[in-house]
């Protein structure tokens, strides 16, 4: 008797799936439920006409033994092993497991683009304490790079396959681009900490441990104040899977494989968005992100004012000057709610941070004041530069989402749709947002019109 053997794709879930055939046996009995197999226990017998083809007597389903896949049983009547390697890449993310700063962190497996096979994951099961010692050998990694290596615990994750066990050039960069866009969007819903480990890519062995072929490693450079509490949380992981799909079609590919020159308001303010957070001195990461400001708004700095706050305060300038630079799940339970002198709006960040932008694109001394401490939700004080930091983020990163959210991404194709949907959608060209902003100074208080005033700081 000819008997098929079965198992699900994802042995968390052995009774459940997408299910792939092991194999093909050749038996004198059929199995029974609980019997072993040398695949591992019989878990179920689909009824007649399910997971079963011509010339076979009976499919099973086993409860996946990883280790019994390294070689063929005698009963098989297959030739040769399937000739197929899972393969693996996977970026860290920053999960407070442990819930010191949130109650809600991930648990479990979330799939995030089905299509792709794409999850956010714990991965920490199939790395070992020794899964990188060949590389801290021979290639003399930091003991801190080790550890973060060894550390990863959730992470984005894509599993594909092979057709053998080296590298396939076309495959390995499709899933590093996969993982990187979701890396990127990620990074804009929820800019966190970021370990010394990068890009990881490698096997699932037969064990299912991981066997690592590449990696990145770096130097982690730090994120601005009221970031360094971040973590990924559920409602994050659900924003993401909202839009991603959106966000990948900002990179469309011509036949020749390069990217077209569709979105790139969008694109070029997510790469400058991005790179900055691994440049550690300031003026140098500062300087992306007021490009990448410009990049979604436009470069005159009167337009670009008025359309920030009439993008955060839905069309009404006054709101949108306003509105606080944190969110209430920035700032720890404990702190919140926070007092107003610790709090900063974007009617005082906004023009501060052109103030100090003009003085560095001219090759002008900063003046000193931007330097000061001013309050903070998370402590007494903290340097200007600083808020300033988590202004220009805070605009960037919300920009962004809000376009892929609300659709607006085909109005932002080029620099000339940009303008338009900023005409067309809020009715600010450059003589209209002046005279708008004057129309703003009339509606604000005298403090709102000091703190505003004030910006060398």
């Amino acid at each position: 008797m000819r008997i098929n053997i079965w198992a699900s794709v994802n042995p968390e879930f052995p009774e459940h799936g997408t299910y792939e055939m092991l194999d093909v046996l050749e038996k004198e009995a059929l199995y029974a439920v609980g019997d072993a197999t040398p695949y591992g226990e019989v878990i179920g017998i689909p009824p007649p006409g399910a997971l079963s083809e011509e010339g076979v007597d009976q499919s099973v389903i086993v409860r996946r033994n990883p280790a019994s896949l390294t070689a063929r049983p005698e009963e098989s009547v297959l030739h040769k092993p399937p000739y197929s390697y899972d393969k693996i890449e996977f970026f860290p993310i920053h999960v407070d497991r442990y819930g010191y700063w949130t109650t809600n962190p991930p648990k479990g497996t979330y799939q995030i683009l089905n299509a792709e096979n794409l999850t956010i994951e714990d991965v920490s099961y199939i790395i070992k304490p020794n899964t990188f010692s060949v590389w801290a050998r021979d290639c003399s990694l930091s003991k801190a790079t080790v550890s973060a290596l060894q550390g990863v615990t959730y992470a984005i994750v894509h599993r594909y396959t092979t057709n053998n066990s080296d590298r396939d050039a076309k495959l390995d960069s499709h899933s590093t681009e996969l993982v990187n866009m979701a890396v990127a969007c990620l990074s804009l819903i929820r800019p966190t900490r970021r370990s010394r480990a990068g890009n990881m890519r490698g096997l699932i062995k037969a064990d299912g441990m991981f066997d690592p072929q590449d990696f990145n490693a770096h130097d982690p450079a730090e994120v601005p104040e009221v970031q360094k509490l971040f973590t990924i949380e559920n409602q994050d992981i659900e924003l993401l899977r909202s839009v991603l799909p959106e966000f990948i079609k900002l990179y469309q590919r011509e036949m020749t494989g390069t990217l077209t020159d569709d979105y790139e308001p969008i694109r070029m303010a997510v790469q400058l968005y991005e790179q900055a957070y691994a440049i550690h001195h300031w003026k140098a990461r500062h300087i992306l992100w007021w490009s990448a400001i410009e990049a979604l708004y436009g470069n005159n700095e009167c337009a670009a004012t008025a359309r920030i706050y009439a993008a955060f305060g839905d069309k009404k300038l006054v709101d949108g000057f306003r509105r606080s630079i944190y969110e209430k799940r920035d700032i720890p339970s404990q702190r919140f709610p926070v007092e107003p002198q610790n709090t900063h709006t974007l009617g005082e960040m906004v023009p501060r941070i052109y103030a100090v932008r003009n003085a560095s694109a001219h090759g002008q001394k900063v003046p000193n004041p931007n330097f000061t401490q001013v309050p903070h939700p998370l402590g007494a004080t903290a340097p200007l530069i600083d808020v300033l930091a988590e202004a220009a983020t805070f605009i960037i990163r919300k920009t962004v989402i809000g376009i892929l959210q609300r659709g607006f991404r085909e109005d932002f194709k080029d620099r000339e749709t940009r303008d338009r949907f900023w005409l067309m959608e809020y009715g600010l060209d450059k003589h209209q947002s002046k005279k708008r902003m004057r129309e703003l100074e009339e509606r604000l208080t005298p403090e709102e019109k000091s703190a505003k005033g004030d910006t060398n700081g």
